[in-house]
């Protein structure tokens, strides 16, 4: 099961345009016929909507027409409702048996409300005990206090951190990781070398 959950805020729009023209390669290369996609979006309060969800499916067409028709609008402030998103993955009808995968793209971190960082935390937690496994993917504007909380979010659930370099030409100026040595990628290529190894 592949979930994707896009933070679709104003900001995002070049990482939109990537997930809207790259989603069918990628998933076409990861899937198969047991294999169920979810994609997913989110703002923040006050904007259009907080979280778009939409259920697993195992029709492709359908989940990327569900994409294609997302645009980058909202937003404002820095901080968007990264917790309710998580809350909302958290609860789609994950299968017991699956391999689980949440890409979750965003550039901006959760409000910094004591009562949202716990319930972020929790969220986190609880997809860690049902074994899904959270591949942040670190867009331009996260910075260090951001690139922390994406590093514990796929510690704890078993993930992969992954972050765009302005290699990519998406978006504007990205932060330098706080690691070692890291080899630049594609990111459809790295999506599908991380599916893979979850895989094998």
């Amino acid at each position: 099961e592949i979930m994707f959950i896009v933070d679709t805020t104003g900001s995002m729009s070049d990482e939109m345009l990537f997930l809207q023209s790259e989603f069918s390669a990628i998933a076409k290369e990861v899937g198969t016929e047991d294999t169920y996609y979810s994609a997913n979006f989110y703002r923040d309060e006050g904007d259009e909507y907080v979280v778009r969800e939409y259920p697993f499916t195992t029709d492709l067409a359908a989940a990327v027409t569900a994409i294609s028709e997302q645009t980058a609008d909202g937003g404002g402030d820095t901080p968007e409702a990264v917790h309710t998103a998580l809350r909302s993955a958290v609860s789609h009808e994950w299968d017991e048996d699956s391999v689980k995968v949440m890409f979750l793209v965003l550039d901006a971190p959760p409000h910094g409300d004591v009562q949202i960082i716990d319930e972020t935390v929790k969220h986190v937690g609880e997809a860690a005990e049902k074994g899904i496994r959270i591949v942040p993917v670190a867009a331009s504007g996260v910075d260090k206090s951001c690139e922390y909380l994406l590093r514990s979010m796929a510690l704890k659930t078993g993930g992969t951190y992954t972050f765009l370099t302005n290699d990519s030409g998406i978006g504007y100026d990205h932060i330098e990781p706080t690691i070692g040595s890291y080899d630049v990628e594609k990111l459809n290529d790295m999506m599908v070398r991380i599916v893979g190894e979850y895989l094998e």
